[in-house]
C-alpha cells in the first residue's frame, strides 16, 4: 500500500474521531438565506437547500457576479473550506457593498473570505489533522456545521455506527473496477442528489474517471439510454423510507445491467444519518477503489498543467 493510501484511509476513517470535536454552532433562525460555494461547497450550499425544504437557496458565486441585484434583502452565508475562492470573495465584497449580514463558513483561520464577511463560522481546528490533503474531512464537517446551523438534529454518537454501516455495504458488493471502464454514475433523489454530484467529483479528482451525478427522476428521462455494459451506477436511497422508488429502480435496473449498485443506511432514517451514511458511501467507495487498483496519488496531482490551470482560476 502506497504511503498516499495509507495517509488517505487515515483521514477517512479518523473523521470520526475528529468530527466529535466540532464546536457546531446554535440553531439560526434565518430569514431569505442564501448559501454560496463553488465546487464542493456548491454541492454543501444545494445539500443545505435540500434539507431545509428549501427554506434557503444555493447559489454559485458565478451567479451572483452576473446578477448582483439577487443579493437584496438576503442573509448570505458564503461556504468555502479555502477561504480563498476568488469567486467567493469577489462575490461577498459584493454583499459587503450592499451592506448584507454575511457569515463565512471556512476551515482556514485569518483567510481573506473572512476578512470581508461580518461573522466567521471557522474550523480551522481541523487545519492540521488532515495528512492526504484531499479535503475529506473538510467537507464532511462544512457540511455538518451547516446542518446545525439550520437546526437539523445532530447525533454525533453514532458516528462509528454509520461508517462501519458504509464500510460493510461497500465491501459486501466486492465492486471490482478495472483499470479502464467507460463511466461512473451515481443517482439519488432528494438530499441524495448533491451527494451523487460529489462523488462524480471525486470520481473525476482522484481517478480521471468519466462520471456524472444525475436525479434519478431525470435519468430514466433520457441519460439512461446511453447507459454501456462497462459503466458502473451507483443508487444512493431516498430519506423518504416511504418512498421506493430509488430501490425499485435498482432492483430493476440490476435485471438488465448488473453492474448497479444500492446503498441505503441500515442505523436510522433520520435526515442526519441519511446525509452523513451517503457521504461515508462515497468515500469509502474512492478508497475502496484506490487501493483496488494501487494507485500512489490522486489522478489530479499527476498532470501539473491541468492542476495548475485550474488552482490558478479557482484561487
Amino acid at each position: 500500500m502506497s504511503g498516499w493510501i495509507s495517509h488517505f484511509r487515515e483521514d477517512v476513517y479518523s473523521q470520526v474521531k475528529y468530527l466529535r470535536g466540532l464546536r457546531l454552532p446554535k440553531p439560526m433562525k434565518i430569514r431569505s438565506g442564501l448559501f454560496v460555494g463553488a465546487g464542493d461547497s456548491y454541492i454543501c450550499a444545494l445539500l443545505i437547500e435540500y434539507l431545509s425544504r428549501h427554506s434557503v437557496l444555493a447559489y454559485h458565486p458565478s451567479e451572483i457576479l452576473r446578477s448582483p441585484e439577487m443579493l437584496l434583502d438576503h442573509e448570505i452565508f458564503f461556504v468555502s473550506a479555502s477561504g480563498r475562492t476568488q469567486s467567493n470573495i469577489e462575490a461577498a465584497k459584493i454583499a459587503q457593498r450592499f451592506g448584507l449580514k454575511t457569515t463565512a463558513i471556512t476551515a482556514r483561520p485569518k483567510s481573506i473570505l473572512e476578512e470581508v464577511c461580518r461573522k466567521t463560522l471557522n474550523l480551522d481546528y481541523l487545519h492540521n489533522v488532515q495528512s492526504s490533503n484531499t479535503g475529506i474531512l473538510d467537507f464532511t464537517a462544512t457540511v455538518i456545521t451547516c446542518m446545525a446551523l439550520i437546526g437539523i438534529k445532530i447525533n454525533m454518537n453514532i458516528l462509528s455506527r454509520i461508517m462501519s454501516d458504509a464500510r460493510e455495504q461497500i465491501h459486501q458488493y466486492g465492486i471490482d473496477l478495472p483499470r479502464k471502464f467507460q463511466s461512473i454514475l451515481f443517482l439519488g433523489n432528494g438530499t441524495s442528489y448533491p451527494i451523487a454530484s460529489y462523488g462524480a467529483f471525486k470520481m473525476h479528482e482522484f481517478f480521471g474517471a468519466k462520471s456524472f451525478g444525475y436525479l434519478l427522476d431525470d435519468y430514466y428521462h433520457s441519460p439512461i439510454f446511453s447507459l454501456k455494459k462497462s459503466d458502473h451506477v451507483f443508487i444512493l436511497g431516498h430519506e423518504n423510507a416511504k418512498d421506493p422508488i430509488s430501490a425499485e429502480f435498482h432492483c430493476r435496473l440490476q435485471k438488465i445491467h448488473p453492474r448497479s449498485y444500492y446503498f441505503q443506511p441500515k442505523v436510522g432514517r433520520s435526515s442526519f444519518e441519511q446525509v452523513i451514511f451517503s457521504i461515508f458511501i462515497i468515500q469509502v467507495l474512492v478508497l475502496s477503489m484506490a487501493e483496488n487498483l494501487r494507485i500512489d496519488k490522486p489522478h489530479y496531482l499527476s498532470n501539473k498543467r491541468m492542476l495548475n490551470l485550474s488552482s490558478s482560476l479557482i484561487y
